[in-house]
């Protein structure tokens, strides 16, 4: 609108008029506001008002003005439509007079037929309420026959099942059709629920009867009469809830403290100073008496289970076994849409539900059946298992060897709240004996072996304890890894690894660092064969998750005695390698050489040194291991050892004369004396060192041999090819071949190491740059190559090498 006002205009502002929710008031309110806020009167507000109102008129009048003609046109086309519509309004009131006419034509045939049709279904009524009335009659004059033959004495069960029948139907005409008002039919109503209630009263002892006795009959013909009362259903749910509300008290009663302090009061074998007030924590004396009586009640209730459960497996049986006759559905059917569910799945449902409910309100308000339930929880896990048991030998219940059921997993789990408490004390008293073995503060002293004996007997009692099931079992055996991974930790941070712990001189006693490591070693083997030994008599799945660890503690044994080991073999060696610098060049031989009466002190120096090392050794070092056959895996490792590294390095003395070859021979003698006062004292002989024992004696015959009897395979057989060589260098003259850490400017003991790092083939190939080029050959005496002759054709033979 404002669009259209003259250019004079254009100031005043008509938007706050032209909006849908314009307001006078509000905008009266607003102006008011506005004056008394600011220094304008009110007076110059209205004036704008009046001067706008009036400047509106003037542009309507000049409109009106300015389209006179048009206004004008379209007041006579007014009148026009008026002619018109009148027109119309003429017909209308011409088809509504039509449409009355039509009504009353069509509304009298109408009511004619609405009251012959409520005529006929009142009718059709009378006549189906007459003929359930007949029908009623009839079944209440069946009825009160079947009552009458009942009385007789008659044959009972089918009489019952046929009367139920009848008072079926009769209930189901009674829900159907109404018929109250009607004398005949509310006379009969007294004797017919009479007769309900008696053939009720009959049902349910036939049936109570029947569970009880196991009597299917009985069973059965107290179903068929519910069933056919049509509230079998209803009543099967009735008998499990009050079978489940029983146990509910007996469960109650089982943990009720108070009840069971009262019941050890009224005993009298405690006296009355014994007990505190009723409903407190027991006195330290009364509470071993407590716990006795609280388990005899659980065994009783336990019984109750046993009997009830099998008295709701019978009835479930019976009710699978019978069938509706018209939809040939079994009544189990029926009963499990009321249940949701099987009847025995049902009642160990709620049989557990209520069990673990009441332990918790037990034990949350006792400190005693708390202590009590979890330390006595195996006990608590075998009474269901011997439930179990009882119910399978029945046919009431279908276990595994696990006794995994959806019965037994149900009522298990009512008690799992227990398991985690009694796991906690279990893995406690494992670690217990540990931290009495390895006690805290200065004056730490290793375990001993009572220490380990205390360790293994708890973890024995407590798998023991657990076998009553498999999956308890596993568990305290996973607590048996975390024992025995501590007690690993400890022995590993106790352990000595000071230089002291590895040192080998003189022959002095052992270090104390040393001490301490034997008997950490000591009974950590006591240790990992106990187990093995406890292990014997479980499953493998219980070995298979403790195998691990078990096997952790031997490599933590190694682990310890491992360096020192290494350290005898490297100060032994050191020993040994002293065979170079003893002279076995001489020519002359001794008197008592040549009569075979070689003794210790005409050994060399180094084998007598090597003698004395290793009854040192035997004294002060291995008689104080006791591991067994790790012990003896160890000596003999080391003489296998000694053995191999003394051929080596013996077979590498140059120059090496006929002398030096009998010097040899008495060292030899010497080392196997040694090596058998070590291996005996260890349970061992020198032919468990097998093939390095037999290279020994082999290597004693090759000494004397001739070059042409060398390459024999019956003579150097048992001999390394490598020592073997190494012997056929050393007869060569010096100038013609060369050993060969000669050749590559090693020291024996380099060459030694060299070998140890590398493999038998590798050392062969080394043994090549030993033999001299064809070139070099062209040149040289037919006789200077008898050894390399050999050389080559033992590389050949035993080798597969061709040079």
């Amino acid at each position: 609108m404002t669009d259209n006002l003259p250019e004079p205009d254009l100031y005043i502002d008509y938007k706050a008029f032209l909006t849908n929710s314009f307001d006078p008031k509000e905008y009266a309110n607003s102006t008011i506001n506005a004056t008394s806020d600011g220094d304008n009167d009110i007076t110059i507000s209205l004036a704008k008002l009046s001067f706008s109102i009036d400047n509106l008129n003037k542009q309507l009048h000049d409109q009106v003005t300015s389209h006179f003609e048009d206004l004008i046109s379209q007041a006579s086309g007014v009148r026009e439509l008026e002619v018109v519509l009148n027109t119309v309004k003429d017909g209308i009131q011409s088809l509504n007079l039509s449409l009355d006419r039509l009504k009353t034509k069509i509304y009298t045939p109408y009511a004619q037929i609405k009251n012959y049709s409520v005529q006929l279904e009142r009718l059709q009524a009378a006549s189906e309420l007459l003929r359930h009335v007949e029908r009623f009659f009839y079944l209440a004059r069946c009825l009160e026959g079947q009552l009458t033959d009942i009385d007789n004495e008659g044959e009972k069960g089918i009489e019952y099942i046929k009367a139920a029948s009848n008072l079926g139907e009769l209930g189901a005409l009674s829900q159907d059709v109404d018929l109250n008002g009607i004398e005949l039919v509310q006379a009969q109503l007294p004797v017919i629920l009479q007769a309900k209630n008696k053939i009720t009263g009959e049902a349910q002892r036939l049936l109570n009867e029947g569970i009880i006795n196991q009597n299917g009959t009985d069973i059965s013909i107290g179903l068929q009469i519910f069933h056919n009362l049509h509230g079998m259903g209803e009543r099967v749910s009735k008998y499990v809830d009050d079978i489940s509300g029983k146990l509910l008290n007996q469960m109650k009663y089982t943990v009720d403290f108070v009840s069971l302090q009262k019941e050890v009061k009224d005993s009298g074998v405690v006296p009355l100073k014994g007990i505190r007030r009723l409903g407190s924590e027991p006195s330290t004396g009364t509470t071993a008496l407590l716990a006795t009586a609280l388990w005899k009640r659980m065994e009783v209730l336990m019984d109750d289970i046993y009997e009830n459960c099998s008295k709701i497996c019978t009835l479930e049986r019976v009710l699978a076994s019978e069938r509706d006759v018209m939809s040939h559905n079994t009544y189990l059917d029926e009963v499990s849409k009321i249940l949701d569910g099987g009847l025995v799945q049902h009642f160990w449902k709620v049989l557990s539900l209520n069990f673990e409910k009441e332990l918790k309100e037990a034990t949350k308000g006792s400190t005693f059946l708390q202590q009590t339930l979890v330390s006595g929880y195996p006990k608590l896990l075998k009474l269901f298992y011997d439930l179990f048991v009882k119910l399978e030998k029945r046919g009431d219940l279908k276990l595994d060897g696990d006794f995994q059921s959806q019965e037994t997993i149900v009522m298990l789990h009512s008690i799992s709240s227990f398991e985690a408490g009694y796991l906690a004390r279990s893995v406690t008293r494992m670690f217990d004996p540990i931290n009495t073995a390895f006690p805290t503060g200065l004056s730490r002293a290793p375990p001993i072996k009572s220490d380990v004996t205390n360790f293994i007997r708890v973890i024995s009692s407590e798998l023991e304890i657990a076998k009553v099931d498999l999956n308890l079992l596993r568990s305290v055996a996973k607590n048996v890894v975390k024992a025995l991974n501590l007690y690993c930790v400890k022995s590993e941070s106790m352990a000595a690894v000071d230089p002291t712990a590895y040192q080998i001189s003189g022959t002095g006693p052992t270090t104390a660092s040393q001490n301490v490591n034997f008997e950490l070693v000591t009974t950590l083997y006591q240790l990992h064969q106990s187990v093995w030994k406890v292990l014997e008599e479980y499953p493998d799945g219980v070995t298979e998750i403790i195998f691990d660890a078990v096997g952790h503690t031997r490599e933590v044994m190694l682990d310890i005695i491992d360096p020192l080991i290494q350290h005898i073999k490297k100060e032994l060696e050191n020993t040994l390698l002293k065979i170079h610098r003893e002279d076995f060049s001489r020519q002359q031989v001794s008197k008592g050489f040549m009569l075979g009466q070689q003794s210790e002190g005409q050994c060399s120096a180094y084998m007598i040194e090597l003698s004395n090392k290793v009854k040192h050794i035997q004294s002060q070092y291995f008689s104080r291991i006791s591991c067994g056959l790790e012990s003896k895996e160890w000596i003999k490792g080391m003489g296998k050892r000694i053995l191999s590294f003394w051929l080596l390095h013996a077979s590498m003395v140059r120059p090496l004369s006929e002398t030096g070859k009998l010097k040899l021979i008495g060292d030899m003698s010497q080392l196997e004396y040694s090596l058998n006062q070590l291996l005996i004292d260890n349970g061992l002989t020198l032919a468990d060192l097998e093939e390095e024992y037999k290279a020994l004696k082999a290597f004693r015959q090759l000494l004397f041999l001739d070059n042409s009897q060398l390459t024999a395979a019956h003579h150097t057989a048992s001999l390394p090819l490598l020592i073997l060589i190494h012997h056929i260098i050393v007869r060569s003259p010096l100038n013609t071949l060369q050993l060969p850490h000669k050749i590559y400017g090693w020291t024996e003991l380099e060459y030694s190491r060299w070998l140890d790092e590398h493999n038998e083939g590798e050392g062969i190939e080394l043994i090549k740059g030993c033999l001299r080029t064809s070139a070099e050959l062209e040149v040289i005496q037919e006789e200077e190559l008898t050894e390399e002759k050999l050389v080559r054709a033992l590389l050949k033979e035993r080798a597969g090498i061709e040079v």
